[in-house]
């Protein structure tokens, strides 16, 4: 296993990161025995990068994390995030607070190395089903950043950071604050266009160099969503496209099914899978510092293991990439 540095915080961690997501269901739904196995294995490869939230599974994610690295006495880095509601604009700071506290609980720790914030970030403020903050209530005064900063102060958090969702010019503008640690960029070879110049009007969404503004600011970048929801992986109907709304505009599972027969043509050289070209063209990026990868069973992390160290994609494929993004796939529209 290789390893990084996650932004400025010094923090060394595998290019190949555990996450404990809904979308791979294993620490979530599988059994705890299978759990166990799941993160042992992880362990014994040198993964050292634990990323769960309250969202996944309700909590469930977290606490069966919490146990199994308790039984297994490990002390690998772990980051968790928060999902405020709708009533924590009454006081962002003190719901801030509140929901790292009990996050740590059900992890059943008293410290976390990176906390960070789960909601999308739009220009405005969203209330309703999928709220969303402003860059105000994150940066601002008696916002989520303050009650971060106090429980750093406790010792409670090392670094905090938060998902590259939302508006891009809001998100951006998030970055720009230079108050951030890390945030987790939404990066594949459907949507490149977090780390990848892309055509103006792309049929996903634009997230304009995100990774490379977020380095310039000395922030670690965690990529997520490197497999399209299961659309870059040999097996994709068993991929998490059933969700009405994508987790990024534009990038609905079955659009993104399309774009994905495209780029299978396009592998070559020493790949031996789409799964395996999807992780390898993330970590292909030096601003990239762990690319986290939802796991279902083993065999899925030796898979992912395999592509620390060996290597990108060759310059041919990446040039035959390049102009598949550059034709927009084919013109792939979601209309």
């Amino acid at each position: 296993m290789q390893y990084r540095t996650l932004g400025r915080t010094g923090i060394r961690v595998s290019e190949i990161g555990f996450g404990c997501g809904n979308n791979a269901v294993l620490m979530v739904r599988a059994g705890y025995e299978e759990q166990l196995r799941a993160v042992r294995r992880a362990l014994e490869l040198g993964i050292n990068y634990f990323d769960t939230a309250f969202a996944y599974g309700l909590g469930k994610s977290e606490e069966n994390l919490g146990n199994i690295l308790k039984e297994l006495g490990a002390s690998p880095v772990v980051s968790t995030k928060i999902r405020l509601e709708p009533e924590a604009v009454a006081d962002l700071k003190s719901a801030t607070m509140r929901a790292v506290e009990e996050g740590l609980s059900r992890l059943k720790r008293k410290y976390v190395d990176l906390i960070q914030l789960h909601n999308r970030v739009t220009v405005e403020r969203n209330p309703g089903k999928r709220f969303s903050l402003a860059p105000g209530d994150v940066v601002g005064p008696g916002g989520v950043l303050e009650g971060f900063k106090e429980l750093q102060d406790k010792g409670k958090v090392g670094y905090f950071g938060f998902s590259g969702l939302g508006d891009p010019k809001a998100l951006h503008e998030v970055i720009e604050s230079g108050e951030f640690h890390s945030v987790q960029a939404y990066y594949n070879l459907l949507n490149p266009s977090a780390g990848q110049p892309i055509p103006r009007n792309f049929s996903a969404l634009d997230y304009g160099r995100l990774i490379d503004r977020a380095a310039g600011k000395g922030m670690g970048v965690a990529v997520i969503r490197v497999l399209a929801a299961g659309a870059l992986t040999a097996n994709s109907e068993a991929g998490g496209g059933s969700s009405p709304e994508p987790l990024s505009p534009g990038s609905d599972y079955a659009l993104d099914l399309e774009r994905a027969e495209k780029v299978k043509l396009l592998i070559g050289g020493d790949i031996r899978s789409l799964t395996q070209a999807a992780i390898r063209f993330a970590l292909m990026k030096p601003e990239v510092s762990t690319v986290l990868v939802g796991f279902s069973n083993t065999a899925h992390i030796d898979e992912a293991f395999a592509c620390s160290g060996a290597g990108g994609l060759s310059q041919d494929a990446m040039a035959r990439l390049r102009k598949l993004w550059d034709n927009d796939f084919g013109r792939i529209s979601a209309t």
